[in-house]
């Protein structure tokens, strides 16, 4: 291990204030004034000139050569290469231009319901850049110099950038501003118009991200992020953007074989808009981070996972069939097991998210966020769990990071976790010290301080007795993406660094549970929130709400890219709600195009693409009574049961994959560059991926289609339905049938894993041969 980085001048941060939020007028304001504050965001830091009394030399870091071109050139630029291929750039600076700069900015950052918009004001830039100074120290590079401000020369920050070799293949870096009105950082390196950028989390819009601008900081997801949808949604501010991301992540790799991630928690800017340079941008004085070099996109995987962790394999209990969600009390989870028996569905667990009791809000029905039982809604539970735990299958429930105060019932003998919480200071603050209660729906609540040792003692308990001790192997760890910015907390650090932490405290506190409880490899938990270490404590991962549409930003088609994003980022088991989450079941919004509910057609297709995904999982939405369900009638439960059997079929194929994942890093649902990264081709698709690299999937997205237009990669393609073979010498699009209950999978020709499932799936007679 290297020592720890040494800070060689203090860090500073950008002082930031909290929007009000809650007027229409004031959203409706910042909505129109959005385009001109996009426009000149990407642009808060310039670019500038750079100067230099230090000759061209190189230097030798490990393998890597630092290559300088500087006071004896017209153009002084850094070059890096690696010594395992010489011709291949790994990072380059623009000659003649700065790669360093600073700004000093104030932010303005507005929460509304986990919603963040963050706007920067720029009081000074210092674009102009000058190195002084190049030296090295064993296997560290030092260049140091100063930055200038042009409108006020006088006035020079210094700067020091260090790097350091990691082994063979990773260069750390460290930029240092040492000015204490400077407070952002920016480093500038080129790139090409022909250069795609993958990665960056999950992203539901775009998974090249080459010509956009990505923010990275955790936020809710939002509600439409840009599909059709009623226009009080971005007053409320829960609309979201096409960049709004649960699980954002600071790491790139592109199809140059190009890798940077950074270790800063603090938000941070991907500015990909021009095509030739781009910039990093981190509100603090200091940035951290890491190049990676390797041959292909899934060499970079498997040397970014062994920084950030790697998620294990899921239960083998897990594997073998159909996560069932419902809610609505005992009787009616027996009711629907006892329709599932006769067809017989394999399950492996009931999903009861209701297990807490009900609560009715303006976005539907949620729960009492209070994590125990409520016996008036599962009478007989033990009797359940003893049941279902005897033919197999496992029980789950539902927990979060907030508590709420729920009213007392004389039937129920509870605590109140609540007040516990409040008591011994269990909670994020307020300045005065009371509770920072943060608005939901329609209601407030209370958040777990998870940088309080003694809390996170207390909840691991409370996940213990109240949720393992009941009997449930398994749980949703939602939300976790809105630690405020101005809370107040135990360990003293600014909103600013701990927001994006957050969300990996979060899972790492429910894996710890699981450990303590000696359940390690047989309980497990799917969360949606994530940042850059997540992969090291997730059991799961899932994709948060997407709505009940076809849409392409927040719906079905959301959910596939946002998996395959995902997986470039370590997020290698993932996983949708079959049919999607939220609903705006209005008639009368309906009958003007903007609301919407889940259609039997939509359910069947998200069915049919989760088969071949890690978790084959239904939720019942936020609007159960208004949306088609599995168990809605024969038909729905019949076609629920068959490609329930069709998940369970692929159960030893999706092990291999999980074991690839827990050793290499490797994503389950995988991008085609991975695969062929010399295919041009493939660089922009967005709506097919493959399932390890034996299958081949492309799910329809659209209503009413018959057919999917499919890229083949070169090779023998074996459709799997009819058998038909599509040879192809070169990459190649083409027409495929794909109706109902046959969507486009095929299987690489002569693979003995696909084979393997074929022959399942034959034995089995689940292949609708014409």
């Amino acid at each position: 291990m290297k020592a720890p980085w040494q800070s060689l001048y203090p860090v500073t941060y950008p002082q930031y204030t909290i929007a009000c939020n809650g007027w229409a007028l004031k959203r409706l304001l910042r909505l129109l004034t959005e385009p001109l504050k996009k426009l000149s965001r990407w642009k808060l830091i310039s670019l500038g000139n750079i100067s230099t009394s230090v000759p061209s030399q190189s230097f030798q870091l490990g393998e890597f050569t630092i290559d300088w071109q500087g006071s004896d050139t017209k153009q002084p630029c850094l070059k890096i290469v690696h010594q395992s291929n010489q011709a291949k750039v790994i990072w380059q600076t623009s000659p003649g231009q700065s790669f360093i700069s600073g700004g000093d900015v104030s932010l303005t950052i507005t929460e509304e319901r986990g919603s963040i918009e963050i706007d920067e004001q720029k009081q000074a830039e210092f674009s102009d850049q000058i190195v002084d100074a190049i030296k090295q120290e064993g296997d560290t590079l030092l260049i140091h110099g100063r930055l200038q401000n042009r409108q006020n020369t006088s006035d020079e920050p210094q700067y020091v950038l260090t790097l350091r070799t990691i082994g063979l293949k990773e260069l750390d870096f460290q930029l240092q501003i040492g000015d204490g009105n400077v407070n952002e950082t920016q480093l500038q390196f080129i790139t090409s118009p022909d250069e795609h950028f993958y990665g960056f989390g999950e992203q539901f819009s775009q998974i090249d991200c080459k010509g956009q601008w990505i923010p990275i900081i955790c936020e809710e997801g939002g509600i439409g992020r840009g599909d059709r949808g009623p226009k009080t949604l971005n007053l409320l501010g829960v609309a979201g953007n096409r960049f709004s991301s649960y699980a954002p992540i600071p790491y790139f790799v592109t199809n140059k074989g190009r890798s940077i991630f950074l270790n800063n928690t603090e938000p941070s800017i991907f500015n990909l808009r021009d095509p030739q340079i781009a910039t990093i941008r981190v509100s603090s004085s200091c940035m951290q981070g890491r190049i990676l070099c390797g041959e292909t996109p899934l060499d970079i995987i498997e040397l970014y996972t062994n920084h950030v962790g790697r998620m294990s394999p899921l239960p083998d209990w897990l594997n073998n069939g159909a996560v069932v969600g419902m809610q609505g009390g005992t009787q009616l989870v027996r009711q629907v097991w006892s329709q599932l028996r006769e067809l017989d569905t394999p399950i492996a667990g009931f999903w009861s998210q209701d297990w807490v009791g009900q609560r009715r809000t303006i976005a539907g029905k949620q729960l009492w966020w209070n994590w125990q039982l409520d016996e008036t809604v599962y009478p007989g539970w033990q009797q359940l769990v003893s049941d279902l735990a005897q033919a197999k299958i496992a029980v789950g429930v539902y927990v979060n990071p907030f508590l709420v105060d729920r009213p007392h019932k004389s039937n129920l003998q509870q605590r109140n976790l609540y007040t516990e919480a409040l008591q011994q200071g269990f909670v994020v603050k307020k300045n005065q010290g009371e509770p920072y209660l943060i608005e939901s729906t329609d209601f407030s609540a209370a958040l777990l301080d998870l940088t309080n040792p003694d809390a996170r003692k207390w909840f691991k308990n409370v996940l213990k007795e109240e949720v393992l001790g009941k009997g449930a192997k398994f749980w949703m760890a939602d939300f976790a993406e809105a630690a405020p910015f101005e809370g107040i907390y135990a360990s003293d650090e600014s909103g600013l660094l701990y927001h994006n932490q957050y969300p990996v405290d979060w899972v790492s506190l429910n894996r710890e549970a699981i450990q303590e409880a000696g359940k390690e490899g047989d309980a497990w938990f799917f969360n949606r929130a994530g940042f850059l270490k997540t992969p090291s404590h997730s059991t799961c991962m899932w994709l948060g709400d997407q709505n009940t549409t076809w849409g392409k930003n927040d719906g079905i088609v959301s959910a596939v890219k946002g998996a395959i994003a995902g997986g470039f980022s370590g997020l290698s088991i993932n996983h949708s709600d079959i049919g999607g989450y939220t609903s705006i079941a209005n008639p009368i919004l309906e009958a003007i195009g903007v609301g919407f509910r889940r259609s039997r057609e939509l359910l069947y297709r998200w069915m049919e693409l989760n088969a071949f995904t890690p978790v084959f999982r239904t939720h019942e939405g936020n609007q159960p009574d208004k949306n088609v369900q599995f168990y809605t009638d024969k038909d729905t439960l019949a076609t629920f049961s068959y490609w329930a059997k069709v998940y369970a079929a692929l159960a030893g194929y999706r092990q291999q994959l999980m074991a690839e994942a827990a050793k290499k890093g490797y994503p389950m649902l995988r991008h085609l560059i991975l695969h062929y990264p010399d295919d041009p081709n493939v660089y922009q698709l967005e709506e097919q991926f493959l399932l390890g690299s034996e299958f081949l999937v492309a799910p329809v997205l659209k209503p009413g289609k018959k057919k999917v237009n499919v890229y083949f990669p070169a090779g023998e393609w074996v459709h799997l339905w009819s058998g038909k073979t599509y040879s192809m010498t070169i990459g190649i699009r083409q027409k495929v049938p794909a109706p109902l209950g046959q969507p486009a999978v095929f299987y690489r020709q002569g693979s003995q894993a696909a084979e393997s499932v074929v022959e399942t799936l034959k034995v089995k007679n689940l292949l609708n041969t014409p």
